[in-house]
């Protein structure tokens, strides 16, 4: 058994062994119903434990050696986002007590990885993630079969004006002397200057923070459209209270304001249910009606597709300020 983890910054991974197939049985220290693949994928920060078994027609000679290897998945086009494209390898070698790695004659080929940019590998690998009922989640609480809170997020890359005391040629270099900025519902999150939020909230800095992150964008337009008519972002030190222990669901909603990227979306200090997978514009009246609510995979973080969206859901009983999302707060970075 091999346990996975993606310790990049930007990229998503594919991750195989030469000749061998890969047995996903747990993911984010949540146990899976096992399912078989030759390629895994892992955002940044995921992890991924998987039984390593040789394929039939591989030979187990003393000191047989297979590559391990990684590269690179990445949707957008390679000239807005540069990617490495030469995998990263490792050698495997089965027990020979007079061997030493890499000593043997001949050349080692590579696994077989799908298209730097193939987006049906990404959703058809999510959409096979099944969670094993009586794990029920990292806090041992069941699928959420109502809803306290509902929200919708969007996400994605966002153009806001130069600060006036910016170098223009060296830190505005977005189109029109503008800076490119991640947000979610179009809000960038500013980092408060004197107290952190949860210090704040429980000393009763009021001028720290306020609570009006919105629960839908307040701008609404054709989210996967391309060349939407809203690229702005907003900054803004906003959060969204949350009572303890209601349930909560967030759709997370992928953008083209700039072009579409995974988007890892990470909720600090608690697991949830990813309930919803799909592509577009998520539609409430029709993508509702397919949610896993039996079986969902339990996580820590969730990768969108490319012009897609994901739905998740939790229940807030780990009081805590965090990036993404939270239980007391939602705080949004």
């Amino acid at each position: 058994m091999l346990r996975v983890i993606n310790a990049a910054i930007n990229f998503q991974m594919y991750f195989a062994v030469q000749n061998h197939t890969l047995t996903v049985v747990e993911i984010d220290a949540e146990y899976t119903i096992p399912f078989t693949t030759d390629v895994i994928l892992l955002a940044p920060g995921q992890t991924t434990s998987i039984l390593l078994k040789p394929s039939t027609q591989t030979i187990l000679d003393d000191g047989a050696q297979f590559y391990i290897a990684t590269s690179v998945y990445s949707p957008p086009n390679a000239s807005l986002v540069p990617f490495p494209t030469v995998p990263t390898t490792a050698i495997l070698q089965y027990g020979c007590a007079s061997c030493v790695i890499g000593s043997r004659s001949g050349s080692l080929a590579l696994p077989t990885f799908p298209a730097a940019n193939d987006t049906n590998f990404q959703a058809n690998f999510t959409n096979s993630l099944r969670g094993i009922g009586f794990s029920r989640g990292f806090y041992y609480y069941d699928v959420p079969m109502e809803v306290d809170v509902s929200v919708l997020h969007t996400v994605g890359y966002n153009l806001q004006p130069c600060p006036l005391n910016a170098n223009p040629n060296v830190n505005c270099q977005a189109p029109n002397a503008t800076i490119f900025r991640s947000s979610i519902s179009n809000i960038t999150f500013v980092v408060p200057s004197n107290f952190n939020i949860l210090q704040a909230y429980y000393q009763h800095v009021s001028a720290n923070y306020t609570t009006n992150f919105p629960d839908v964008p307040e701008f609404q337009y054709n989210y996967t459209a391309v060349d939407p008519i809203n690229k702005s972002g907003r900054p803004g030190t906003r959060v969204r209270v949350i009572p303890f222990n209601a349930t909560v669901q967030v759709v997370y909603q992928n953008t083209a304001t700039l072009f579409f990227e995974s988007h890892p979306i990470h909720l600090h200090g608690q697991s949830f249910y990813v309930v919803g997978y799909g592509n577009g514009t998520f539609n409430p009246m029709v993508d509702t009606a397919s949610f896993n609510l039996v079986n969902p995979p339990s996580r820590n973080t969730i990768s969108l597709l490319p012009g897609g969206w994901a739905a998740i859901r939790f229940r807030a009983i780990n009081p805590g300020m965090t990036s993404s999302t939270q239980c007391t707060f939602m705080s949004i970075l």
